[in-house]
């Protein structure tokens, strides 16, 4: 299954990210964003790094800083993003769907172990496919085999870390920003499931949808 990204007008894109298309402009000029040539149309890629981006200025960060981390957080957003169903056009999810094929005795075993007396064929079905969805989803970003992160941190001397969910610990994750000695002002944190569900919420129709032909 080849998937595409949904693309979105100017006005759009200002109601997702919160923006402002004058500010956009801007930043372009000031080397911050890449240039665009002919009329702005804007994917998902674009408005998560635009979205990061506006968020950490208006909290007081220079757009120049801004533009180092908001590759690195788009990222790990786009990652929460696809987790999500809402994410995928209906076409999409109907695709999915048809590419289940059979569902194994092995695989059927493995989900009744997990759920007990609370497992149903629909539940199987809902996670398959959407296992579907998110593996296209990496493909066509090319971060297929990348870890899938939790939180985002920029620590105070402007070293850059991913948090797993495994990690999440008073210890090794809030613990060592007392203890740490390389974290020595203010840290930025993001929690990227949470950004990735504000973006969601905002979006007037499904962010990915099936590529042209499929």
């Amino acid at each position: 299954m080849k998937l595409e990204l949904e693309t979105y007008t100017p006005r759009e894109a200002e109601t997702i990210t919160a923006v402002k298309q004058a500010t956009v402009r801007n930043w372009r000029r000031a080397g911050h964003l890449p240039r665009q040539e002919g009329h702005a149309r804007y994917n998902l890629a674009d408005m998560l790094v635009m979205f990061v981006m506006g968020m950490l200025v208006s909290r007081g960060t220079t757009p120049d800083a801004a533009k180092e981390f908001a590759g690195y957080a788009a990222r790990g957003i786009y990652q929460s993003t696809i987790w999500s169903t809402k994410a995928f056009s209906a076409d999409v999810r109907s695709k999915a769907k048809e590419e289940l094929g059979e569902i194994s005795e092995e695989e059927a075993a493995h989900f009744k172990e997990q759920f007990g007396d609370e497992f149903r064929g629909e539940m199987f079905e809902k996670f398959r496919s959407q296992d579907i969805m998110i593996k296209a989803a990496e493909k066509m970003a090319g971060i297929t085999g990348i870890k899938h992160p939790t939180w985002l941190i920029v620590w105070a001397n402007g070293e850059i870390q991913f948090y797993y969910d495994e990690d999440i610990s008073e210890e090794t994750f809030f613990g060592n920003t007392v203890f740490d000695e390389y974290v020595q002002g203010p840290v930025m944190l993001f929690c990227l499931g949470a950004l990735a569900q504000m973006v969601i919420d905002r979006l007037p129709r499904p962010a990915i949808r099936l590529a042209e032909g499929e």
